[in-house]
Formats: structure tokens, sequence, C-alpha cells
């Protein structure tokens, strides 16, 4: 596992900035954000004197608090530093502000931390704690053990609120969550010096990494906490192709539903369907997937298909990338989403041309197809999970491909897709999602 640094106080507690916590040989301790802020701030300006004004904006970069606010955080971190006496890890410049005292940067490996005995490790429930494509994340970490892969996974969970926006980052392991912490931070910090706050607002986002990609969802919400019609969208993003990305949430672009032209004889209409944008580097930009879900005599068994499509870059046009089979078996376990959808291949078809407007292997598109053409020649399961689900929109998510929503049918409730686990799936988004 890579290497990460923390910060040893004289107080000899430890701070992890990337995972925003307090370490001590006997304890760990989370720092809510205004304290991580505050704290890591005054660590980048080691030596130099921070003024009240300064923190104030950095620790609150979404909304204006008084002095009040500043001076219970400091007194909060002092406690947390375990200061003995006033000012032995934070020193008070009277009429000018506060600085940070001495201290040794430190590499630590995670390695150790898997090597802790597994009572550590694993059985403890996951934490599931509250997080936009734009925020540093607070709260607990939950561990869960590895399982095979056709098993459901078992994932860290992190949520927070910024300001008005509610954010949860997925990942399978503490270094993507370190680093999903961290890049988020980022944005929040390019964001506000790009416009003096942070303007976006009213969302509900939802960020994972893998290996081999990155995934980012979200959509605007109403007064009661709602998404607002075609407002959700998705992204896959390559991995080193995040400071793309980052430049559309820093700047506020929005990307909403297209209406594809699709040209193909199958004219059913389809029970859902998912709108998602790529950034890689293969030319392959967008792609629209068709969902056909239809009961089977057996309750919570579903004839599950769907047909996907790629943008081409000169018509504008979609063009058939794939279609495939399924039988969906909702389960009825205990989970750590609303519900988990059980996916047994039954056929795949490539429709796909090669074209040269396009790097295949680049392509997240078509190495997220592959994967599905590998579980159907294997006949090997595979899950979904409903994160999210309001009338006509489910929030899903899939190891291979990422988060996605599907837009459901406006019309006939019958052939709703997600009318289809409004019996099966509890309708728990308050008391998960706060």
């Amino acid at each position: 596992m890579p290497n990460t640094e923390q910060i040893r106080f004289q107080t000899d507690v430890c701070y992890i900035e990337s995972q925003g916590i307090l370490k001590t040989p006997e304890s760990t301790l989370k720092l809510n954000l205004s304290e991580q802020y505050i704290l890591s701030y005054l660590i980048d300006n080691y030596g130099n004197p921070v003024t009240k004004d300064e923190l104030l904006k950095v620790g609150w970069p979404d909304r204006i608090v008084t002095e009040a606010s500043l001076f219970q955080v400091i007194r909060a971190l002092r406690v947390k530093l375990n200061e003995k006496k006033k000012g032995d890890v934070i020193e008070t410049l009277p009429r000018v502000g506060y600085q940070i005292r001495e201290f040794t940067r430190e590499t630590i490996n995670f390695q150790e931390e898997a090597n802790l005995s597994p009572f550590k490790k694993i059985g403890k429930k996951t934490a599931i704690v509250s997080a936009i494509g734009l925020a540093a994340v607070g709260a607990g970490i939950g561990w869960m053990k590895y399982v095979p892969s056709h098993t459901p996974t078992n994932y860290i969970i992190e949520k927070d609120r910024i300001g008005s926006n509610d954010i949860t980052i997925v990942t399978a392991n503490a270094d993507d969550l370190a680093d999903l912490r961290s890049k988020v931070k980022e944005l929040i910090k390019g964001q506000t010096k790009k416009y003096g706050k942070l303007v976006t607002q009213n969302e509900r986002v939802y960020l994972l990494k893998t290996d081999e990609f990155y995934s980012a969802a979200w959509c605007a919400v109403d007064a009661n906490d709602q998404c607002i019609k075609n407002t959700d969208f998705s992204y896959k993003i390559a991995t080193d192709e995040w400071d793309k990305f980052a430049n559309i949430v820093i700047n506020n672009q929005k990307v909403y539903h297209e209406t594809p032209v699709i040209q193909t004889e199958y004219a059913r209409e389809p029970t859902a369907v998912v709108y998602t944008s790529y950034i890689d580097k293969s030319g392959i930009r967008s792609k629209v997937m068709h969902y056909f879900m239809t009961p089977t005599d057996n309750k919570g068994i579903f004839d599950y298909s769907l047909m996907s499509f790629i943008k081409d870059p000169d018509s504008g046009n979609f063009r058939a990338l794939a279609i495939s089979a399924s039988k969906a078996y909702v389960e009825n376990r205990e989970s750590q989403f609303l519900q988990t959808i059980k996916i047994e291949p039954e056929m795949f078809h490539w429709a796909y041309q090669p074209s040269p407007d396009y790097d295949e292997k680049e392509s997240l598109a078509l190495k997220h197809t592959c994967h599905f053409e590998c579980q159907s020649s294997d006949k090997r399961s595979y899950y979904n999970y409903v994160v999210y689900k309001q009338p006509n929109l489910l929030l899903m998510l899939n190891e291979f491909t990422g988060f996605f929503w599907n837009s459901t049918s406006q019309g006939d409730p019958s052939i709703s897709y997600s009318d289809h686990f409004s019996d099966l799936v509890p309708d728990e988004n308050k008391k998960n999602d706060k």
C-alpha cells in the first residue's frame, strides 16, 4: 500500500491530513471540517503568523461566521491536541492571530494497518457518515473485510454535508478514501479561490474510486431534498484525467441530459435510460443505455436487458455498442445500500465497429462493456446496488462501471423501473442520507 504523511506535534499527537484524523497510541479522533481546514492551514503556514480573518475564510468557506466560531474551534483543537498548557501546539499572537509550534513530518505505511488483528479490521459496523464533488469529508470510517467477487462487495462509505450539499464517498479501501478526500478538499479550495465562495449549492453528490477510474454522480435538489428532473448526470473519469474533471467542478459547469438521436430497429420504449459522460483519451465522450426490465412469474425476479450506444463525434448520432440479456434477482438481505440486485447474465452481443476516431485502448466505455462480456461468457453473476431512489429516478452502483442514474418512465407507472422496487426497497433515503 502507498505511504502517506503524518504530522507529529510536541504533545505526541499525530495528524494524518489525508484522513482528517488525530492519532495517539491509545485512540483515533476524527476532526470536523472546520477543524481540519484550520489545522491544515496553520501547518501549511508554519513559521508565519496567520490572522483571524484568514482563518475565518479558511474554516468556513461557504458561509460567514463570527470570531466566536473561530475561538471555539481553536479551543477544541487545543483539547484534542493534548495541550498541557495553552500554546504548546497552537500559539496565540496577541492582536495578530495564531501560529503553529514546531512539528515533525513522518511517513507511515498503511500496510501496518493491514497487519493489525483482524478483530480490529473486521466486524465493525460500517460507518455511514455524510459527503460533493466538492468537499473534504468528515466522519467515521467503517471497515469490512474483502469478499470474493461472487458475493456483494462491502465498501467504506462516508458522508458529509458541505454548506447545502450532501456528499457521499464510496471506496473499497482506506487509500482510495484518503485520495478522494484530498481531491475533494482541492475542489473546494479551487472553487472558493475562483469565486470567493462555494458556488455549488443544493446538490446531492456521490463519488467513487476504483483501480481504473473515478466515478461521480450528482443532481440538484429541491426544497424537499428530491432530485430535480433532468439534473441527474454522471461522469466516468480515467485515473490520469482527474484534472479535467476538477476544472468542470471548479468552474461550476453542468452537463445535462442530451436528446440522443438513436437509429435502431428496436423501437420499444425502454423502462429506464442512463446518460453517462466520459473523460479519457479515447474520443468517446458519452454513452446512452436503454434498460428493459420485465417482471417474471416469480416475485423479485426480472427479465433484465440493456442496449448501449456511444456518440459519434462527427454526426452527433448515437451508434450501437452492445446488447445483453440477464435475469435480475432482488435479494432480501441486509445491505449497505437500499437494496442489492444480483444479475445473472444470459446473453451478450457486440454491435460496436472499430473506428479511427477512437482510441479503444483508452476507452472506459469499452472497458466497462468488456467486463459484461466476460461476465456473460463465464456465466458469472455480478451485483448492482440501489443507492438512492425517488419516483422515476434511481441511483445505482456497479463495481465495474461506477455510479449511474436510471431515469425511468414518466408515463405508465406499471413500466417504471423504480416502481418495480417500491414494495421491495424501503424508502429510507432520509434515514440513510442524513
